[in-house]
C-alpha cells in the first residue's frame, strides 16, 4: 500500500455560464480558455467535470481515479464514492431562483445525490444580497401562482450579506445568490438543480433557459427560512482562532484563521479538504507555498502542519 505521503493540490475544471465574471481569474488566480468563468470546480469527482491533482505522486490523475486506486485515503468516508465537492462561484449577475432534492427525491428521479450546501462570502460588492429561503410560511398553491406570475421574489427572504457570512442550505430551501458576491461552496457530490425562475433570460442559442417548475414543487420546503446567526470566533491554540460555519449530516466546514501561528490537521478514518481564503503560508514539512484560491486535499492519516498568516476553510466528511 502506497503511504499518503503528502496533501494534494488540484487544477479544477471550469464552468462557463451566462452569470459568471472574471473575479475568479482577476482575484483568485484561475485560469481558464473562457473569457468569464461562473464556477472553479476545486475538488470534485462528479463525472464529466473532475478536478485533476496537481504535482506530487499522483500528478494528473482525476480525484475519482485516486479515490478507486488509494480508497485507504479516504477511509470510511469515500466507500460509496467521493461523496462531496467543493467550488468557487463568481456571480457577477444575478443567479436563477432554484432548488436541490434531499438525497431519497435524487436517486428515484435524477439517479444522483441529492444537494445540500454551504456558502461561505469571500467577497462581496457593497449592497450585496442572497434569496434564501421563504419570508413566511407559504402554500404550495401560493407559490405555483407567484411562478405563473413572474412573482415568486417577493415571497423569499432577501438577506443583505458581507465578506465573511456563512449559510448553510439545505436541501429543499428555495434559494439564490445574487449579483456581486464570491462563494466557496462547499457541497454533496450533485449536480441536480431545478430552476424555478430565471429573469426570463435566453440562453447562447436565444433560447428561453429551461424550468423545472414540477419537481421543483414536489421538493421545495415552503417553510420559512430562519437566517443563522454568525458565530463567535475560538482560540484552538497559539496564532490560531476557529469559527465554526456549518454542521450537517455530510460535512462540517470551520473558518480557521492563522495569525501567525501553526494548525495543524490530522484526519482519522476521513479526509479533509481545505479551500484558502485569503492570505498566505507554507507547510511546515516541506515548505510547500499556500496561496490565496487554492484547495488541498489532507488524506486519511497524513498529517498536515500549516504556518502563515490568512483565512481558510477546512472541512471534515462526516
Amino acid at each position: 500500500m502506497m503511504e499518503p505521503i503528502q496533501p494534494i493540490l488540484f487544477t479544477p475544471a471550469t464552468k462557463s455560464y451566462l452569470w459568471g465574471g472574471t473575479a475568479l481569474m482577476e482575484k483568485w488566480g484561475k485560469t481558464a480558455t473562457e473569457a468569464t468563468v461562473a464556477e472553479c470546480w476545486e475538488l470534485s469527482a462528479y463525472a464529466g467535470c473532475e478536478s485533476v491533482a496537481r504535482g506530487g505522486d499522483c500528478d494528473g490523475m482525476p480525484l475519482g481515479k485516486i479515490v478507486e486506486t488509494h480508497p485507504d485515503w479516504f477511509g470510511s468516508a469515500a466507500r460509496d464514492g467521493f461523496p462531496i465537492l467543493v467550488k468557487l462561484i463568481d456571480a457577477a449577475k444575478d443567479l436563477s431562483v432554484q432548488v436541490h432534492p434531499d438525497d431519497l427525491y435524487a436517486r428515484v428521479h435524477e439517479g444522483d445525490r441529492g444537494k445540500t450546501e454551504m456558502w461561505y462570502i469571500a467577497d462581496a460588492v457593497p449592497g450585496a444580497a442572497i434569496y434564501y429561503g421563504f419570508a413566511r410560511d407559504v402554500s404550495r398553491e401560493e407559490v405555483e401562482k407567484s411562478i405563473r406570475e413572474n412573482t415568486v421574489t417577493t415571497l423569499l427572504q432577501k438577506v443583505p450579506v458581507t465578506k465573511g457570512d456563512a449559510f448553510l442550505v439545505p436541501a429543499g430551501t428555495v434559494h439564490a445568490l445574487l449579483a456581486g458576491v464570491t462563494v466557496i461552496e462547499i457541497q454533496e457530490s450533485s449536480n441536480v438543480t431545478y430552476r424555478v425562475y430565471d429573469y426570463d433570460r435566453r440562453d447562447k442559442d436565444g433560447n428561453p433557459r429551461a424550468l423545472h417548475i414540477e419537481k421543483a414543487l414536489e421538493v421545495m420546503n415552503l417553510r420559512a427560512r430562519e437566517v443563522p446567526q454568525a458565530k463567535t470566533a475560538t482560540t484552538v491554540s497559539t496564532g490560531v482562532t476557529e469559527r465554526k460555519l456549518a454542521c450537517c449530516h455530510y460535512f462540517r466546514t470551520s473558518e480557521i484563521n492563522i495569525h501567525n501561528g501553526i494548525y495543524e490537521i490530522a484526519p482519522k478514518d476521513t479526509f479533509v479538504t481545505f479551500t484558502v481564503a485569503g492570505g498566505e503560508g507554507s507547510f511546515t514539512d516541506d515548505g510547500r507555498d499556500i496561496k490565496k484560491g487554492q484547495t488541498w486535499l489532507i488524506p486519511n492519516g497524513c498529517s498536515a502542519r500549516i504556518q502563515g498568516k490568512g483565512l481558510t476553510l477546512v472541512t471534515t466528511v462526516v
